[in-house]
Formats: C-alpha cells, structure tokens, sequence
C-alpha cells in the first residue's frame, strides 16, 4: 500500500480565517509555503508515495487556496528528490484540455518522472462556472438546467480527459468530438515546408491536420493518474476502464463503500481480463489527526479540517461521506462527534489510530491511502509531530513502503 498526502492548502490557523479574507494575504501565504516544505522533506525522506494538491480558485476565505496545483507542485518538487507531486485534481470541464496536457508534461520533464495527475468534475459553481464559461451549459446551475449542467460536466469531463490521452501518447493527433475539434478545419501553417522537414502534422498544401505537444512527458510515459472524492459506481467502473484509480471518500455506509470496491473489482477484472484482488487499485481518504495522547489529539482535531468541513464542503453535499441509507446528506448530523464517530475524521495516539486503521483496512483494503491534511489549520509544530508519529509508529505496521 502506497501513502500519500492529500492536501487542501488552507492558509492560517482557524483564528486567521475567523478574521475574514484571509486568503489575500501575503503573510499567511509565505507561511503556509514554508510549512508545505518542511512537510514534503520530511516525507520525501521517509517513503511516501506523493503529495498532491486541489485546484480551486477564488477562496479569499482562506480555505483550499489552490489555484494552480501543477505550480504547487513545481515548487515541492524543486525542494525534495524522490516525492511525486501531482494533482487532485484538475478540474477538467473549465479547464482547456491541452494546456493541462502541456503543464503536468513539463513538470514531469522538470522533476524527471515524478508527477501523477488526478482528474475531477467540479463541483464549486462560484468558480467552474466563471472559469467554464466558454461553454453554455456551465455558465449557470440551477432550476430546469441543472441536469443540462451536470451532463455537460460529464461529457467534457470525458472528452477532455480522451484529449490529455491522445496528447500523452502519440507524437501528433488530432481529435473530432462534441466540444472539441483538433485542429480545427483548414488552418493554414506558412512555415508547412519547415514542419514538412522536422516535423509532422502538416499536409502539402500547408494544412494543419495533426498537432503535437512539447514537451511530452518524461520518457514519453503516462503519468500515475487518479479521481478524488469518487461517489458514484458509475465513476468508480468509468475509472477502472481508464486507468484511473478513484479515491473513495465513503465513509458512514460501509455497505456502500465495499459496493463500489466490488464494482471495481469486477470492471476491472472485466477490462484486464484477469482476476484481481478486492481493493486493487483502489485509493481512499480520511483525515487523520495524531498526537502523543489521545487527549492531545482531539483538542487539535477540533479545530483542523472538521472546522472547515462542517461550514464549507456540507453546504455542496458532500456530508454523502457519512450518510447512512436513509438519511439526507443535507440534514444529517454536521458537527466534529458525527464525523468522528462515521469515521471520515480518525484521531488519537499512534495506538488509537493504528486501532482504527487497522479495522478500516480490514473492510476496505486499498493500493492507496490519502492522508486528508489541512496544512495550517494544525500549526506546525503538532503537524510536524503528527507525521513523526505517523511514520515511526503507525504506517510500518501495515505498509513497508515507509522508512522511519
């Protein structure tokens, strides 16, 4: 089993964010930077699989202040030698599909092999739909076109994924699809006699009928890729077809969780042809908070990603994470004791967390596991103490993978 960091850079203590508009300023962004350096050395030299971040732009509340992960990955890349860095993910229905192609191929070309990429839908209209707004459908959500709205997220999804493929894996290409035409009809290259000479791409008469991109990725290969915060069967079996590995954020329903684990199982022993394991290629994600005592632990627990999870991410619905069949996702329980006690939150000493852990692994046993982490809502210092626990004390006991 391979672990990660899943991170939502959030910049500031919950007392900074309480002041309102934390996220415009420089201050708690150098620090958060800083502190995301420290981190990634510590982990880079210990074993971990990677440290990935969000994408979300406008958060001048201070949470998720992610805009540009392939930069945020740059930079830990530059400060560490070993540690994958990558996306979860960019959000590819307001994203051009062959920017993104071009961006996480550099970065791989500029850490030599070390990027993954994750992919997902988007779910923030506040800035998908500023950000996606070339397309109709997504410049609004609601009412009659809110099924228009997410079919549209679907379809680009998909189809802008087919173009980052095309990109990765062939020289030249060219892509006819819903949204998208690659190379549109009838451009016209001046320089065709040079392509012609060192390149492809361009027929005789000047006419663009492939394109390339360049770089391609590191030794031409196709990055680690992944889905965060996979909900739906649907997603899970489209992941599995693809190559994809879906991170589960099921936490309430254990029934659902192993659901979707054996819908992947089955598509991809159905794509693959050959039996696999429950789990195989499956990730998951939970925040975890340790600390020396379990007292000590929960204190920290209170104000880190709980604080923001019951205020930001409830009101989208992602409170799913712990529903039990039956309940609404809008209306049930939304508070620290619930998400602890569905088990989307884990915290104590490495004794406790290796307790629950261990009975979590034994239901649903993944490749990968993603550490949930809200940087700077866990000052540094206890941060830095929970990953020290973390990897002396609890990770060697069920992956060796991890190096004290």
């Amino acid at each position: 089993m391979e672990v990660g960091i899943f991170s939502m850079p959030t910049i500031g203590p919950r007392a900074e964010i309480e002041k309102g508009m934390a996220g415009v300023r420089t201050d708690l962004y150098q620090t958060m930077l800083r502190n995301l350096v420290e981190q990634a050395r510590y982990i880079d030299e210990t074993g971990y699989y990677g440290f990935g971040f969000t994408e979300h732009h406008f958060h001048i509340e201070g949470e998720e202040v992610s805009t540009n992960p392939i930069m945020l990955d740059l930079y830990l890349g530059l400060h560490t030698k070993r540690l994958r860095v990558g996306q979860l993910g960019n959000v590819l229905p307001s994203q051009h599909p062959i920017r993104v192609a071009e961006d996480v191929a550099m970065l791989d070309q500029m850490t030599q092999g070390r990027a993954f990429s994750g992919f997902a839908r988007g779910y923030q209209s506040r800035w998908v739909n500023v950000m996606g707004q070339r397309f109709e459908a997504l410049r609004q959500n609601g009412g009659a076109n809110a099924a228009l709205y997410e079919d549209t997220k679907r379809e680009l999804y998909e189809e802008h994924f087919d173009i980052i493929m095309k990109a990765w894996s062939n020289d030249t290409f060219s892509h006819q699809g819903k949204h998208w035409q690659i190379p549109p009809a009838d451009i016209y290259w001046p320089a065709h006699e040079v392509s012609a000479e060192f390149g492809q791409g361009v027929d005789a008469n000047g006419i663009v009928r492939e394109i390339g991109i360049a770089p391609k990725t590191y030794n031409k290969r196709i990055p680690d890729l992944f889905q965060p915060f996979s909900f739906s069967e649907k997603t899970i079996r489209w992941a599995m077809r693809h190559n994809v590995s879906p991170i589960s954020i099921i936490a309430g329903d254990m029934e659902a969780a192993k659901s979707q684990f054996r819908a992947a199982q089955e598509e991809l022993e159905k794509t693959t042809g050959k039996s696999q394991k429950f789990g195989a290629r499956m990730g998951i994600t939970r925040e975890i908070v340790c600390a020396d005592t379990d007292e000590e632990a929960k204190a920290l627990a209170l104000d880190a990603g709980t604080f923001l999870w019951c205020k930001f991410f409830q009101p989208f619905g992602f409170n799913a994470a712990i529903t039990l069949p039956g309940e609404d996702p809008m209306t049930v329980k939304n508070d620290f004791d619930s998400l602890v006690e569905r088990g989307l939150v884990i915290y104590g000493s490495p004794d406790t967390v290796k307790r629950k852990l261990e009975a979590l692994l034994k239901e649903l046993p993944v490749d990968y596991f993603w550490m949930m982490n809200y940087n700077e809502l866990l000052p540094q210092k206890p941060m830095m103490r929970h990953m020290e626990l973390m990897t002396k004390h609890v990770w060697p006991h069920f992956t060796d993978k991890i190096k004290a």
